[in-house]
């Protein structure tokens, strides 16, 4: 059996995260994994995130970026943009700081993903 890796790049983000968008919300697979690699500083940090975990922390996110004011204390619109950071600048409930650090080089979850 194999499983499916979907790499995503950044080089500088102010927040950190990586783009994203509203249909990786519902794309999830026992054998899909998203590789967020950031290439800077070098050498580069991967993060191995099995699909389920990244369709909860997007959707958890965006529903709490939502209810969160903007900048100027205005409401956010509805968007089909999602980023998913490995902190963010808001409460996100159910996710704990540094959320993403036990998938850092998580190579092993894509050996048990094809036993």
């Amino acid at each position: 059996m194999s499983a499916a890796l979907q790499v995503k790049t950044r080089t500088f983000g102010a927040d950190g995260g990586w783009h994203m968008s509203v249909k990786h919300e519902s794309i999830e697979s026992e054998r899909l994994f998203y590789m967020f690699v950031d290439l800077q500083p070098e050498p580069p940090t991967t993060f191995v995130v099995p699909s389920a975990k990244v369709c909860e922390v997007l959707s958890t996110a965006y529903v709490a970026w939502l209810a969160t004011p903007g900048r100027w204390g205005q409401a956010h619109n509805e968007s089909k943009m999602r980023r998913i950071q490995p902190d963010y600048a808001f409460p996100v409930p159910g996710l704990v700081p540094d959320w993403m650090e036990p998938f850092r080089d998580a190579w092993r979850l894509l050996e048990r993903s094809t036993d």
